[in-house]
Order: C-alpha cells, then sequence, then structure tokens
C-alpha cells in the first residue's frame, strides 16, 4: 500500500499497487520508517514540487514511459505540446539538481520517487 499514490497533482502515480508489483523495491520499503531520514535526492524533488506545481505529474510520467526512446510519449500522457515538456524537464533538472532526460538520471529518479512516496505513507 505504501507504493500506492492517491493519482492527483500532490500525488501522481498508480493508485492500486499490487504486492508482487515492486520486486526489489520493497526493500526500501522495508528500510524507510517514520524515524528515517530522506536522502538529498528525497529533499530535491519536494523542493522542486512546492517551485513548480506541475513537476510530480511530470517526473512521475517521464520514468513510467522510460523505455520510450523519445518524449513524446510522456507529452501526450500529459496532454502538454513536446517544447513544453522540455521546458519543464529543462526546470526539472534545475530544481532538482541531476538530468532526468538522460538513462541514469531516470534510473536515478525512479527510486527517488518510490521513497518519496515512502515518506509520505509511512
Amino acid at each position: 500500500m505504501r507504493f500506492a499514490a492517491e493519482g492527483m497533482a500532490r500525488d501522481p502515480g498508480p493508485r492500486v499497487v499490487h504486492a508482487d508489483e515492486p520486486g526489489g523495491l520493497s526493500v526500501l520499503a522495508a528500510a524507510v520508517g517514520p524515524e528515517t531520514e530522506p536522502v538529498p535526492d528525497v529533499h530535491a524533488v519536494e523542493r522542486a514540487a512546492q517551485a513548480a506545481p506541475w513537476v510530480l505529474a511530470t517526473l512521475a510520467t517521464l520514468v513510467t514511459v522510460a523505455a520510450e526512446p523519445s518524449l513524446w510519449a510522456a507529452a501526450s500522457a500529459l496532454v502538454v505540446h513536446h517544447s513544453t515538456l522540455q521546458d519543464r524537464l529543462s526546470q526539472a533538472e534545475r530544481l532538482l539538481g541531476w538530468p532526468v532526460r538522460e538513462p541514469n538520471g531516470r534510473l536515478r529518479l525512479q527510486p527517488t520517487l518510490a521513497l518519496w512516496r515512502l515518506h509520505r505513507n509511512p
């Protein structure tokens, strides 16, 4: 349940997550509790979300379509023009402090968003 999202702008993502879906990410759930201090990347996501209300939905969509070679699928899912998405990602990268359009950045983003959600749902 801790990996499930509200499905709203403040907590975008899947509202239903089956127990077998998180796979290795379930180790994170066991390691993150109410007394656990969030890692700097989680703080960066929270600051970015406070600075730009669209950032969480944009980042969550980006990692959902991470296998897509272009950002067209993410732009389509967000119902924004691809140039708008490019502008948003540039701003998100400045707010976060790391690139999210590169494979390593997307890889870093996926567990960061999972950790962010786990800290919101202790």
